[in-house]
């Protein structure tokens, strides 16, 4: 049964996340938000740099929107195609 499940958060989900060619990081940052790190997976309000470790997870951040969110800070749009992304890699650390 975890097999399957796994089979089917990888077939479904996974390509939802990644695309052959990510949008550019410039159309992707609004409201004097930047996205930042090593691999793109950091959204701030200045620019941020973080260790060059990739992590599977980066990979959900490079489609996703970095902007500003309702409490005034910057952070990543948290669609349901984001949402699930992250989700998918919570249970595999």
């Amino acid at each position: 049964m975890r097999i399957e499940l796994l089979a089917l958060v990888v077939s479904v989900v996974l390509p939802a996340c990644m695309s052959d060619q990510p949008p550019s990081r410039e159309s992707r940052q609004s409201g004097a938000c930047l996205i930042g790190g090593c691999s793109d997976e950091v959204c701030a309000d200045q620019p941020e740099v973080s260790p060059c470790i990739w992590r599977a997870v980066n990979a959900c951040y490079q489609t996703a929107m970095c902007g500003r969110q309702p409490d005034g800070t910057c952070g990543w749009n948290p669609t349901p195609e984001l949402t699930a992304c992250i989700a998918s890699y919570s249970n595999h650390r």
